[in-house]
Parts: structure tokens; sequence; C-alpha cells
């Protein structure tokens, strides 16, 4: 609402802020209209509380827990090991589709959700994961779920052997002790 008003005043027409925002010509005119002289009427009863306006994607933003959502399909996606178009054929949309899923810039459906969860092989409610109560905060993921970490573990499960898998265990239980303690920058020779 604030946009569409912001473009008004920056001088545009009703036409071009509708095909900016990409919203209809009506929604335009409804959010710029004054409001109406109120005519009088007959005592009616109390109406109930006005309700909260609806979010609207292009003009707010994408909902934070949808965003989430998006982030946990293709957190589970990736650790599944499929591609966005594998993705959108087993459950009859374009890979498109699924970008903006995981981007949050389109809400995923029950139904569809659903069925993201039974290709993935996850229940819906992990998807939901990591939101505090329902609140709009959701939280970042942790390292063990970032895309390096799940294809670190893919590489490592594929060496076959026993000893170095165990060498690069020890390996990274030193490199992460000696991080823990500040390392000197190195020492930087000029050019002559």
């Amino acid at each position: 609402m604030a946009r569409i008003q912001a473009l008004k005043a920056g001088g545009l027409t009703d036409v071009e802020i509708a095909t900016k925002l990409q919203v209809g010509l009506p929604t335009v005119r409804r959010v710029l209209a004054p409001p109406a002289a109120a005519k009088p009427r007959a005592a009616r009863p109390a109406a109930p509380a006005e309700r909260p306006r609806r979010r609207v994607a292009i003009i707010d933003g994408p909902s934070p827990v949808d965003v989430h959502v998006g982030r946990q399909v293709r957190l589970y996606r990736t650790v599944a090991g499929l591609s966005q178009t594998q993705l959108a054929e087993a459950i009859g949309l374009t890979f498109q589709q699924v970008q903006k899923y995981e981007r949050g810039g389109n809400r995923i459906s029950a139904s569809k959700l659903v069925q993201i969860g039974q290709v993935l092989g996850t229940p819906v409610t992990a998807f939901f994961d990591g939101l505090e109560g329902g609140a709009e905060t959701p939280q970042e993921p942790g390292i063990m779920l970032r895309r390096e970490a799940i294809e670190l573990s893919r590489a490592y499960e594929r060496i076959a052997s026993s000893d170095l898998r165990q060498s690069l265990m020890e390996l990274f239980h030193r490199l992460g002790d000696k991080l823990t303690t500040p390392v000197p920058a190195p020492k930087r020779q000029s050019a002559r």
C-alpha cells in the first residue's frame, strides 16, 4: 500500500504503477481512492473488529515463514540428492515453480507440501522446524544443515578405506582445535 502511494507521489500513472508492481489496476485504484463520504444510515448492530490487511507478497515482500519453509524444502531436496528439475517432475510442476517455492516468493499449498514431503521422504512438520512457536522470526540453520556440510558428509561416505576416513577425522579434529585458538596472520614480504 505504501509503495503504491509512494509511486503515485513520484508522478507515475495508475497503469504504470500496476505494471511496475505486477498488480491489477483495480487494486491500485482501490488503494489510491479517497475514502467515500459516509452516508447517513440506520443504526446497525456493532460490527466485528476489522480484520488486518492481508499480506501481499509483491508489496510487502515474502512472508518470513514462507522463506523459512522454502529454505527447508531446498535443504531436504539437497540432502535427498535431487535437483530442482527432478523434484518438480515428481510433483508435477516446472523447476521455476520449485525455485519460487524455495525462495519464498510463492507460498506452498498444503497439498503440494505433503507431496514434496513424500518425494523427499520427510514429514511435513520438518519444513517448519526452527520456527519459534509459529513466530515469524525463523532461525538460521545450524552448520550441519548447510550445503557444504552435506556435500562434505556425502564425500566422506564415498571413501572406501576406513583407515583414510579415520585419518581425515583426526585431521579435522586437529584443524578444529587449532582454529579455536587465534592463529596469527602470515607476514607478507614486500615486493622489491
